[in-house]
């Protein structure tokens, strides 16, 4: 299989991922009621200027950096994402749109900051990636990573009550999101080491006890307090976020 037939297969993959799950009630509702609190954290970390914005669902990323008069390039895969981009972008300056698989993009400016939200575990060699992504970047440029954590509180609840084999092991909305690998703390701090950034922060966000249909007519105030309890409990947090830095004397 030649290099194009690869990315043409990738392209039906991801294309074929967000049909079963994005813009649900579920991913439209509970799972971006708490996702939207990865944003809340990150935000000191955006970096006014230049922001590429790795993946598209719902523009929260996106939304959050126009509010702070940057510019925004959003690279996606998946040619529905696309066209809501286009659609809820067209009047607004300064936002690029590029229908692109993350591995075959290539910037024709420097970032100030680069998002990659929720989208690592989709590359097919991420610490490759993430080598590029830091050449991309202006010198002590910014990049927010997020990841969802395959030992969260839920996940090692499921393995416990036989539902998987163990909190790491894949499980169907694993497979109906298309992802490739899952990711702890440690393996993500591992990996943003080897491409080369200096890893400001990296920590858990939000205890999530059980699945998201159990947990959609939360109040917000009861997920604010398991937002606050994760902050104890980080290792079984539902998400992991780096904020990280292009070294200064990265040439």
């Amino acid at each position: 299989m030649t290099k194009s037939d690869r990315w043409a297969a990738a392209r039906r993959d991801v294309e074929e991922a967000s049909h079963h799950y994005y813009y649900s009630p579920q991913q439209m509702g509970i799972d971006r009621r708490t996702k939207r609190f990865v944003v809340e954290r990150c935000r000191s970390w955006i970096r006014p200027g230049i922001l590429l914005d790795l993946g598209y669902v719902d523009g929260d990323w996106c939304d959050e950096a126009l509010t702070m008069g940057c510019s925004v390039d959003i690279v996606e895969g998946a040619a529905g994402h696309v066209e809501r981009a286009r659609t809820k972008y067209a009047n607004a300056g300064g936002v690029r749109i590029f229908h692109a698989l993350f591995q075959e993009f290539e910037p024709d400016r420097k970032y100030d900051t680069v998002i990659a939200g929720d989208m690592l575990r989709y590359v097919p060699d991420p610490i490759a990636f993430l080598v590029r992504v830091r050449e991309w970047l202006n010198p002590n440029g910014h990049l927010i990573v997020t990841v969802p954590n395959v030992r969260s509180l839920h996940r090692r609840i499921g393995a416990v009550m036989g539902l998987e084999a163990t909190p790491e092991t894949p499980n169907q909305r694993d497979a109906d999101v298309g992802n490739l690998r899952g990711y702890d703390r440690y393996q993500l701090r591992a990996e943003l080491g080897a491409a080369g950034f200096e890893v400001a922060t990296l920590n858990g966000c939000f205890l999530k006890p059980l699945s998201s249909s159990q947990m959609e007519r939360w109040s917000d105030e009861l997920l604010r307090a398991f937002l606050t309890i994760g902050d104890e409990l980080e290792d079984y947090c539902w998400f992991i976020y780096a904020m990280c830095s292009r070294p200064v004397t990265d040439a």
